[in-house]
């Protein structure tokens, strides 16, 4: 690393240097920390770079950035091919009693598929049951080309050779960009059809009926559901040692603040005690927030409109719960 002196290293890189005495600034600076590395390749500023780093340093910083590149630029292509797949299985679900349709997943890694609509409902409740399978019918969590269910599928080698089992058939269609065919031997009747979706929505109707508690705060669980939905997505994506390190509380928080609303719900906790509870789980999150931010994890914006939320959810907490901090 080059000789430099502190002012210049905390303008550039922030405070990771204190004020060196005279006799301290004629010793050999130390070497970059792999932490100031994967900072600078983060930022990408090479100007301020060149001012504190040698160049084999540069050099180690330069292919890192160049790896991070071309994980990305792979990473969007996998996103717009999951994409353009989607798309088709959409149009190919409309009106489809005969064929499962199995896309590749990229959001549960490598070897899981994800099927949708007829193909998610007779895998879930005709096919699994018999091959011993565990598998339920979901929600689309997807913000495009949304289909009414969804279920995902794994070890799909032997889920061939139980479909060739159980359905009699050996339709089987592997397909250049990783979508599965399977032809059911009989296509299903209208009533059939019918009798499928009427499970799904009965199971639906019977886990909404069990959730549902006796006291309600509708605004605080809406409050809790929306931080749910913006953060644990974002957590899942963090890189392995923020993930560990903050991500990892953040989603046990998140799993707190519903336990503790549905211990209010029925009765477990009085309104005093929840409320306590929710604040503490809030100023725990605007801690991670601030840190995730602080680092460029998240963007400002990012972490910004996640605190607004958090903050209607303190806010509601403290009018509905009475909730006063102890001065």
């Amino acid at each position: 690393m080059k000789k430099q002196n502190a002012k210049q290293l905390e303008f550039d890189f922030g405070d990771i240097s204190s004020p060196a005495s005279p006799a301290k600034k004629s010793e050999e600076e130390k070497p970059a920390t792999e932490l100031m590395k994967t900072v600078a390749a983060r930022t990408m500023n090479y100007k301020n770079m060149e001012k504190v780093f040698a160049p084999e340093e540069l050099k180690e910083i330069s292919e890192r950035v160049t790896a991070e590149q071309r994980r990305r630029a792979e990473s969007e292509a996998k996103r717009t091919e999951y994409r353009r797949m989607k798309q088709l299985v959409k149009q190919l679900e409309e009106g489809n009693k005969s064929r499962l349709y199995a896309i590749p997943s990229i959001s549960q890694g490598e070897g899981f598929y994800k099927m949708f609509g007829f193909s998610a409902l007779y895998y879930a409740y005709r096919l699994a049951p018999r091959m011993g399978r565990s598998a339920r019918v979901m929600k689309d969590s997807d913000k495009f080309s949304k289909m009414p269910y969804a279920a995902s599928l794994v070890n799909m080698e032997k889920f061939k050779d139980q479909f060739r089992m159980y359905e009699k058939s050996d339709e089987i269609e592997e397909l250049e960009d990783g979508m599965i065919i399977f032809t059911l031997k009989q296509e299903l009747t209208d009533d059939e059809l019918g009798e499928l979706r009427m499970t799904e929505e009965t199971r639906r109707d019977r886990l909404h009926n069990v959730l549902r508690p006796k006291a309600m705060e509708p605004a605080i669980f809406q409050a809790i559901l929306m931080v749910i939905r913006q953060v644990a997505p974002r957590v899942r994506k963090l890189e392995k040692q923020y993930y560990y390190a903050i991500g990892e509380e953040m989603l046990r928080n998140l799993n707190r603040l519903l336990a503790y609303y549905f211990d209010y719900a029925n009765g477990l906790i009085d309104k005093e005690e929840a409320g306590k509870r929710i604040m503490e789980l809030v100023d725990s999150l605007f801690a991670a927030l601030a840190i995730l931010a602080e680092v460029r994890v998240w963007d400002y914006g990012v972490a910004t409109a996640i605190g607004e939320n958090v903050n209607e959810l303190k806010r509601l907490t403290e009018a509905k719960f009475n909730y006063k901090k102890r001065k």
